[in-house]
């Protein structure tokens, strides 16, 4: 590198433009940095510096870029005398200190001064430039085939371009529009005098320690080794860089290299977009790569980050394109893998915004309920391959019967056959069986059986000796502290909603604690005289089982007074509250309207509820109590 020194913006920006490359992230900083960073503007004294971090750029050849379509617009600047730089590392903190500049100066009409100077230099100065009164090169920006190139210039800088609508709203653009809204927000209040303070400390009192690459440095290389600053790059953002960077080295003409480079900015943009898309729900960068590399690669679990080791440091080498051991075929295919996988990723975890059937969004959302397990990845390859709704449907339900009969129920260690469920991910994606095999095996992993005997995953044995342990433990809860309860409700509310209104959503059931969620009939204080009668000839150790037996366990529509949990069974049904509104089971959920119809509650109802309950277990998840040579009776009162 060349001498370092610091310097101000003002100094920085003398005669220059900067491009922020194709291969670099977009904008991370959140509120948190911004927050930070304001502070330190608002602390600086107006006769002080503050050190702001290192710049480092790398400068660009005005002859080897005067024949590329992306500089076209920028090339007059170049033959005026300025110099052009790529922003290597240090954009995060240049790209809101362009923010905050422009913020300021929108508070300014067109005629003010502003600390020595028009409003017109400085925007000159800072942000862009007018070419023939009609074009607009911009001072400081992004590559053209960056993502968040037009939306800088049109959301954040609001300008106007003839590309103006062909940008995708991602994470980084929805991050670029928070730091301009937070500047906003944080100069509407100060007065002119103070805005203009604060605009001299961000050009002049902020020094970068101001860093040019030399000829000699391999800026790709550069790039990963600096950016380990400040918010750490995502795998995903890094290997963006390396298959560009990959993509200067392989042995093609330059037209093929820069299809690919294109087709890789490309790609790029279609994740980011799609990671992006639902901003109430932003999906991780690494989340993706890593089930991609599931679904793309073989699986290992040697270490953590396994995959980021493969796919930087095995597999997408520099000595492996030299050494001919990648194609441009290989990268091409890789990358047309993502591009399409990364929307069917979004659907997975939005399943509301596909065009998926009722039914396929509906065992989507259960599965979400229930856990995930080790599917996510093999769903994403399913999505990508099929079309036919029976089959996926065949499919999602052999994934949720298995999450649930085999963890929630059997009680199994969470990682049970994970690494078996990704090597079948692989081959199943390769085209090495198809989707009815798949969901074949599946099925064989749950509950496999042979003339003799079981020797799936699902263990009803386990289920009996799982919940007598939770009724011999300190606590002797039961069936109250069974970590499949919460789904297992919810499935019999629906199961008894038959197709009716819904009365209680998953979202807010399964948002609220347990004890507003889920009631025991029979209370935890059974003071009233009414339980006394019905449960008081019951041993202590007796009166535990029943209160948390199954059948004893009603999921609630809306939470109840505490007080009224322990009213007697006719008054827990219906009696009115002090607005003399009717309130109790007989209106909740459908869970509890069918307990309403009881005349009475005691042990007797109970045992009958709960063994109603086990039978619909049997049928929903397709199991045989009787093929275990397990009574119900033995599940709710071990």
């Amino acid at each position: 590198m060349s001498d370092s020194k610091l310097q101000s913006l003002s100094e920085i920006f003398n005669n220059k433009i900067f491009r922020i490359p194709d291969f670099q992230r977009g904008y991370s900083w959140e509120e948190r940095q911004l927050e930070d960073f304001w502070e330190d503007i608002q602390n600086l004294s107006p006769n002080k510096i503050h050190y702001i971090g290192l710049l480092t750029v790398e400068p660009v050849n005005a002859n080897e870029v005067s024949n590329i379509e992306k500089w076209k617009d920028d090339l007059w600047l170049l033959k005026k005398g300025l110099s052009a730089y790529y922003v290597i590392d240090g954009q995060q903190r240049l790209t809101t200190l362009i923010i905050l500049l422009h913020e300021i100066l929108c508070t300014f009409s067109d005629n003010e001064g502003i600390n020595y100077g028009q409003k017109s230099e400085w925007i000159d100065r800072f942000l862009y430039r007018s070419y023939n009164q009609l074009y607009k090169s911009f001072v400081f920006g992004y590559e053209k085939d960056n993502p968040s190139d037009e939306y800088f210039k049109t959301k954040i800088l609001e300008q106007e371009s003839s590309a103006a609508d062909k940008y995708p709203e991602t994470l980084y653009t929805a991050n670029l529009m928070f730091a301009k809204e937070y500047f906003k927000n944080k100069l509407k209040p100060l007065s002119k005098e103070d805005r203009e303070t604060i605009f001299d400390k961000a050009t002049n009192r902020l020094k970068f320690n101001y860093y040019e690459i030399d000829d000699s440095l391999d800026v790709y290389v550069t790039f990963e080794t600096m950016n380990n600053r400040g918010k750490d790059l995502s795998h995903l953002e890094l290997l963006k860089n390396r298959l560009i960077y990959l993509s200067t080295l392989l042995d093609e003409d330059d037209e093929t290299k820069g299809r690919l480079r294109t087709d890789i900015n490309e790609t790029w943009k279609t994740i980011y977009e799609y990671l992006g898309k639902n901003k109430d729900n932003p999906l991780d960068d690494d989340d993706f790569l890593f089930n991609h590399w599931i679904m793309y690669f073989t699986y290992d679990r040697s270490q953590s980050d396994v995959y980021a080791e493969f796919l930087l440091k095995k597999k997408f080498t520099a000595k492996n394109v030299i050494s001919g051991n990648i194609s441009i075929k290989e990268i091409k295919n890789y990358i047309d893998s993502l591009s399409k996988c990364v929307k069917q990723w979004f659907y997975i975890f939005n399943i509301q915004y596909s065009n998926h059937s009722d039914r396929i969004k509906e065992h989507i959302q259960k599965l979400e309920r229930v856990g995930w397990g080790a599917f996510p990845p093999m769903i994403m390859a399913v999505f990508t391959k099929e079309t036919n709704e029976d089959l996926i449907w065949n499919f999602l339900d052999a994934c949720e019967r298995f999450n649930f009969l085999v963890f929630a129920v059997s009680h199994r260690s969470s990682n049970t056959q994970n690494s078996n469920l990704y090597r079948k991910t692989r081959e199943y994606y390769m085209g090495q069986f198809d989707i009815e095999t798949i969901t074949a095996d599946i099925d064989s992993l749950t509950d496999g059986e042979d003339d003799e005997n079981y020797y799936g995953w699902f263990d009803l044995e386990r289920f009996k000796n799982h919940i007598k342990e939770l009724f011999s433990k300190n606590d002797r809860e039961g069936f109250y502290s069974w970590s499949g309860l919460r789904y297992f409700l919810y499935e019999y509310e629906l199961y008894l909603q038959d197709n009716a209104n819904m009365k209680v959503s998953w979202e807010d059931f399964n948002k609220r604690k347990k004890e507003d969620t889920i009631e025991h009939i029979y209370p935890q204080s059974p003071n009233d005289i009414y339980w006394k009668n019905r449960f008081g000839h019951l041993k202590p150790s007796e009166k535990r089982q029943y209160l948390n037996s199954l059948g004893n366990l009603l999921l609630l529509s809306r939470s109840k007074n505490s007080k009224l949990q322990n009213y007697d069974f006719d008054k827990k049904k219906c009696l009115l509250n002090k607005d003399g509104k009717e309130i109790g089971y007989y209106n909740g959920s459908y869970s509890e309207i069918e307990v309403s119809k009881h005349k009475e509650w005691t042990p007797d109802e109970i045992k009958k509820r709960g063994l109603l309950m086990l039978k619909f277990m049997e049928e929903r998840w397709k199991i045989s109590f009787d093929n275990w040579n397990i009574s119900k009776e033995d599940i709710l009162f071990p």
